[in-house]
């Protein structure tokens, strides 16, 4: 059937409604082979004779879509070896098998112009046909040189070889110039030429070597300059200003850059074939969902046996699309073993009312598998940022809860569910504690609580800590101030991550600890403390904590440990504050009570104090809380601050600010929060070390924020006088004159006793802490000796720093090299595990092969055994049965004869009875006759 084609040029109507009548012009193409599309046009040409090269063939192919007696002609432009495959299988799959087309001839009417040779020599042709006015005129005149002999053929330089085709078919008006024109040399000018054939014998002044009289070579000059084209060279050979040329007249189109649209389909993509390949069924799936989505043709699932066989089909019935896939014999790989590639349905609506907004292959298990690694990457993405995400990749446009549903899938894909990442816990600790050594972790399980998990009972997860090396030695150089602050979890199980955060001289967060606990109360607030001050704070150093008033840690930094130094507590500013707003519910006053707390002399606390007790809106309530906190001023007032030990820091801010930064994790599950502290203070130290590098590297003396502070206070001493009244104790009396602040509060001047030795001040701005910051020295003034013994011990302390330097390098370098020894070590480690990981494998699968041959033999064997007992028992109830109805057959004859006997006996009695009737009516009758 394929290697017959019959062509149909004529008549078009006839050809679409069937043909009813036959068609005497149509032609039969009969090939050795099924034929090609560009074989069935060259044939169509060679038996049509549409051999001009500007002859085009359209071809248009009709098939039968009826059914039964019903004929439906539809018909299919056929342009590309594509569409005539399509055309071919659709015609197998009809009722008509005939391969039928319809020719029809087009000429492409553009002129092709050679513009670097000049025009060819005119051809000897039929003139064109002329009207009968034309006719009726007298004859053209010739002139002499159209008596010339014909043109010699054997030879013509211009000559293209091609007799049957005229490149340049415009009509010639005049001959005779054209002859003329074509017999000119080109190679001197237009005038001396066309003068050669006048009565003027040329010039008779002397040329160039171009041909040229010294006037024509001027005026060749004049027109280069002008122009910037060589007049020696013909204009239809001068390329030189090829590149400026441009369309003109045409209206042009600049396409910008837009979004992506359902009908953009990648060209890459791998069409679907036979003999793919895949490792897994779930890459299969995948492949076949992603390829379905993106060319946006939805299938169904016939068949799916992990075993034995997948198979899809197209959703339209109608259409011969299919997939099957089967396992290989020797492992999980998949490959595609049949398929018919070609969609010959319509497809869903892409545009309009009637389409459709999703696939049905985009599934949220789908669109987990895909985004996996964009959610890996930012666990915080949020349901939007999802939606948004299928929407430039796919096209469509997924509902929110689809988005949720898929990225809870993708949490369940790379960090298990809910209850294996509690399992899960320790282990991804000591996974961290092999590569940071000196990590601190504890993990403790629940003593009363009790869960069956495989089979066993095992004790459910309680608490646990972690807290990194890197940060604990980070603390060593900060002030010895931390804040600490609880932010519940809103995942599956609920529970409470606790932190505390620490700070450097630039005031960046220096995460010191986490803890997952179950609620805040006294007990986990006390076992994080004693792991804390136990094993990431040095036991001499004295920490100040700053935090709110929750109940468990006010007794926590209250209890002692033998050789520990211990806490100092202080209030957070804000959260006091806003428990005061809460008693006198007034913003105001909450404002005042906060400029109270940042004071920094008793005189300037007592003057704000009082002016809020004597404030018009205090109420019963606001006047309560103040009384009954103020003799614990020391845990809130910044001017009652014993030893200073805020350091000027008034908040618990520094949690509060790293909760926000956790604020989008705490969804998600327990491994996926700590691997996130994990990577996220790796980020926070490599951009730390990066600006401290660039300080270093500046030769900052300071950090960038103490060096800012700084600049300020010697920009504002320079208004300020200092006046020296004790030269022993070093007591000064600065002075400050009044003005205007920058945000436009006037102020009068003011005067403070600055104390160097003690470094004190009557502004209380700064103050002393504790064993630290006051000036080593007696009571004598000091001497030039003195000097000299400071210089000397300024050197020293150089040379120190320079050596601690030097080591310092020394021992990073010692460090690299170890760690560099290490990971060699890790890799071949790994190397070994893996090799033997794989012949554990290989063994292991061999064993399981081994013991499912041997269980297909028993199996096998029982199946045998078992068919043997069901024919003896099919044989036994067989007999059985052949015995009952034998017995039954018997006592049916039983019966019968018995019911024969019955009536023969009934037959008899009637007989007699009748008898006996018939003696008795004779003996009357006798009787009466007597």
């Amino acid at each position: 059937m394929e290697r017959i084609v019959h062509v149909h040029h004529v008549d078009k109507d006839a050809y679409l409604k069937g043909n009813i009548e036959p068609d005497p012009e149509e032609v039969d193409l009969v090939f050795d082979l099924s034929p090609s599309f560009a074989e069935v046009v060259a044939q169509v040409r060679v038996e049509l004779n549409w051999n001009e090269p500007n002859d085009g063939v359209e071809l248009e192919g009709r098939h039968n879509v009826g059914f039964g007696m019903h004929t439906r002609w539809k018909t299919m432009r056929i342009n590309s070896e594509q569409r005539w495959s399509v055309y071919k299988e659709t015609v197998a799959g009809s009722q008509d098998k005939a391969l039928e087309l319809f020719a029809t001839k087009t000429v492409d009417a553009r002129i092709e112009l050679d513009l670097n040779r000049p025009s060819s020599p005119v051809r000897e042709r039929s003139p064109p046909p002329m009207s009968q006015e034309e006719a009726t005129q007298s004859p053209i005149v010739q002139s002499p040189i159209a008596q010339q002999p014909p043109l010699d053929n054997e030879y013509d330089e211009h000559d293209d070889g091609d007799d049957g085709f005229e490149m340049n078919g415009n009509n010639i008006g005049d001959l005779d110039k054209y002859w003329t024109q074509e017999e000119m040399d080109h190679s001197i000018p237009y005038s001396r030429c066309y003068a050669s054939d006048s009565d003027d014998d040329g010039p008779e002044e002397e040329v160039d070597e171009d041909g040229l009289t010294a006037k024509e070579a001027e005026r060749a000059e004049i027109f280069k300059k002008v122009t910037g084209r060589d007049i020696r060279v013909p204009l239809f050979r001068d390329v030189s200003l090829a590149d400026g040329a441009v369309v003109d007249g045409g209206k042009s189109f600049l396409l910008g850059a837009r979004p992506i649209s359902k009908r953009d389909v990648d060209a890459t993509t791998a069409m679907i074939s036979k003999g793919l390949t895949f490792d897994t069924f779930l890459e299969l799936k995948i492949w076949l969902k992603e390829f379905s989505i993106k060319h946006h043709r939805p299938y169904i699932v016939v068949h799916s046996d992990l075993k034995k066989r997948y198979t899809l089909k197209c959703v339209d019935k109608r259409c011969p699309w299919v997939v099957r896939a089967r396992p290989f014999k020797k492992g999980p790989s998949w490959h595609i073993t049949s398929c018919v590639a070609t969609h010959m349905c319509r497809g869903p609506k892409l545009d309009g009312k009637d389409a459709q907004p999703d696939h049905r292959q985009l599934t949220s298990e789908f669109i987990a598998y895909k985004l996996s690694a964009e959610i890996s990457s930012l666990p915080i993405m949020s349901i939007k940022s999802v939606q948004d995400t299928v929407k430039s990749r796919f096209a469509y446009d997924v509902k929110y809860g689809k988005a949720w549903k898929a990225k809870q899938a993708a949490f369940k894909m790379l960090y298990g569910d809910w209850e294996e990442a509690y399992n899960r816990v320790p282990r991804l600790l000591l996974a961290m504690a092999a590569t940071n050594p000196g990590m601190v972790h504890v993990v403790e399980p629940s003593a009363t609580k009790m869960t069956l998990h495989d089979g066993k009972r095992v004790r459910v997860f309680h608490r646990a800590f972690w807290s990194f090396e890197q940060c604990t030695r980070a603390f060593e150089h900060c002030r010895p101030v931390i804040a600490v602050d609880g932010t519940f979890l809103t995942g599956q199980y609920k529970g409470t991550l606790l932190v505390a955060i620490a700070n450097d001289a630039s005031n960046r967060l220096v995460p010191l600890a986490f803890a997952l606990v179950e609620i805040e109360n006294n007990d986990n607030w006390e076992w994080f403390f004693h792991i804390l001050r136990t094993r990431v704070i040095p036991p001499s150093k004295e920490v100040c904590v700053i935090s709110d008033r929750h109940q468990g840690i006010l007794n926590a930094v209250e209890l002692a440990i033998p050789g520990h130094a211990p806490l100092h507590h202080r209030w957070c500013m804000r959260h006091f504050c806003a428990n005061f707003y809460r008693a006198c519910k007034s913003k105001e006053l909450s404002d005042l009570l906060q400029d109270c707390c940042l004071a920094y002399s008793e005189r300037r606390f007592a003057n704000l104090y009082n002016g809020l007790l004597k404030h018009k809106d205090l109420n019963a309530g606001g006047q309560e809380f103040l009384h009954r906190h103020l003799i614990f001023n020391s845990k809130w007032a910044r001017a009652y601050d014993e030893d200073g030990r805020r350091y000027g820091q008034m908040t618990s801010n520094m949690a509060e600010c790293f909760n926000n930064v956790l604020k989008g994790v705490r969804a998600l599950p327990v491994t996926a929060i700590i691997q996130y502290t994990f990577e996220k203070l790796n980020v926070y130290f490599q951009n730390y070390t990066d600006e401290t590098e660039k300080e270093i590297a500046n030769n900052c003396e300071f950090p960038t924020k103490v060096q800012e502070f700084m600049d300020f206070q010697a920009r504002k001493a320079d208004s300020q006088t200092a006046t020296c009244y004790d030269n022993v104790d070093w007591v000064y009396q600065v002075n400050e004159p009044g003005g205007t602040t920058q945000g436009g509060v006037q102020h009068g001047g003011r005067a403070f006793r600055v104390s160097l030795k003690t470094c004190e001040c009557t502004c209380m701005a700064t103050q002393p802490t504790k064993g630290k910051g006051a000036w080593e020295g007696n009571d004598k003034e000091e001497s030039v000796w003195e000097e000299a013994v400071r210089t000397v011990r300024k050197r020293e302390k150089e040379a120190l720093e320079r050596k601690r330097r030097e080591e310092i390098a020394k021992k990073k370098e010692e460090d690299d090299r170890m760690q560099r020894g290490y990971e060699e070590y890790l890799l071949r480690n790994k190397r070994r595990n893996d090799k033997l990981k794989a012949e554990r494998d290989r063994e292991a699968r061999a064993k399981f092969l081994r013991s499912c041959q041997l269980e297909q033999i028993a199996r096998e064997r029982a199946n045998r055994m078992h068919l043997e007992e069901v024919a003896k028992e099919a044989e036994r109830i067989k007999e059985e049965r052949a015995q009952a109805e034998a017995s039954k057959t018997e006592e049916r004859h039983h019966f019968f004869d018995s019911v024969v006997q019955l009536a023969r006996d009934i037959r008899e009695k009637e007989e007699l009875a009748e008898e006996s009737k018939k003696k008795k009516a004779r003996g009357e009758g006798a009787f009466a006759t007597q």
